[in-house]
């Protein structure tokens, strides 16, 4: 009987990587699979190069709109209180011209282009959002292209709830939680966007509307509704 093939973990930027990761090293002696638990630098191209095409993808994913404020505020904080990142030199000019994720989603729409122009440029410096879902899942052809290999993917607001099915899956059929698992989340409740500057980040990030939704539909035909 042949080895069976790698499952690739994901670690899609403020996603919830860091919890499912810290829950998986707690139960590493009941893995009955060949688990990968990758990189930020892992995509779902170059796990096809790394290990083989009958490699197996599992990741969690996230509302383009939560991810986009969560991923402001972490770098804004330097990934503190779980991480401490310092900011590029990028990163410090991007947040000399934005404080608010509000105010940087807005920009995108803005008639003054300098201001317009600041929002993309910050786009391209501010980690986890240059870093994007189509950084790790390339496109939505690309993804539905690999839905064959997804055998676990799942919407952060349901990584709860899913959570057994999801490791069941990924062959850890029994596990336990760690006592302080790992959680990369801001330490104060985060903002909501007003309905303009969302509006404004639906058409900069149209094809990460695309890339999720299409994610969604792949988590809802693998049903790990338990």
């Amino acid at each position: 009987m042949s080895e069976p093939s790698e499952i690739c973990l994901l670690h899609i930027g403020k996603t919830g990587g860091s919890y499912v990761r810290s829950v998986l090293r707690h139960n590493r002696d009941k893995w009955s699979q060949p688990l990968q638990l990758l990189r930020h630098s892992a995509t779902l191209q170059n796990t096809l190069e790394s290990f083989g095409d009958d490699r197996r993808l599992a990741f969690t994913f996230r509302n383009p709109s939560d991810r986009f404020v969560s991923a402001f505020y972490s770098r804004q904080r330097q990934g503190r209180p779980t991480y401490q990142f310092n900011w590029s030199a990028e990163e410090a000019t991007a947040y000399l011209w934005f404080e608010t994720a509000e105010d940087l989603a807005l920009a995108l729409g803005s008639a003054d282009e300098r201001k317009k122009s600041a929002a993309i440029f910050a786009f391209d410096a501010i980690e986890h959002l240059k870093s994007n879902l189509a950084t790790y899942l390339h496109s939505v052809d690309a993804l539905k292209m690999s839905k064959g290999a997804i055998v676990a993917c799942v919407d952060l607001p349901d990584l709860d709830a899913k959570l057994p099915a999801f490791m069941d899956r990924i062959g850890v059929n029994e596990f336990t939680l760690p006592s302080n698992p790992k959680r990369h989340a801001s330490p104060t409740p985060l903002p909501k966007l007003s309905a303009e500057a969302e509006a404004a980040l639906r058409v900069h990030w149209a094809e990460e509307y695309q890339i999720y939704d299409t994610c969604r539909s792949i988590a809802a035909g693998l049903d790990l509704s338990g």
